[in-house]
């Protein structure tokens, strides 16, 4: 996620954004979390705190964004203009 104060705004004409959605799951069971990305079968990230899931989730899409890409397997077509270098946001997904 990009943050700018108004006078770095005020030069930035785009900014040009990625919004990847994610679905957030509390596992009763194991007393844990789990975050999905709908759009990449099998990415998750599970954690203790719904902080550290979340912040793990990132690095999980990143890897497999990578691997898809280098084994040429289908991607989503909104994946396949994602920048792995840049950030980009997460947004619960609607169901």
């Amino acid at each position: 996620m990009y943050l700018m104060n108004e006078q770095a705004m005020s030069k930035t004409t785009a900014v040009d954004e990625n919004i990847i959605p994610i679905i957030i799951d509390y596992l009763e069971q194991d007393q844990v979390y789990r975050v999905s990305c709908p759009w990449l079968q099998g990415c998750h990230a599970w954690g203790e705190t719904l902080d550290e899931t979340v912040r793990a989730i990132p690095g999980n899409i990143r890897a497999m964004i990578a691997a898809r890409r280098d084994n040429g397997s289908p991607l989503h077509p909104e994946l396949k203009k994602v920048d792995l270098v840049h950030s980009f946001t997460l947004r619960m997904a609607t169901t």
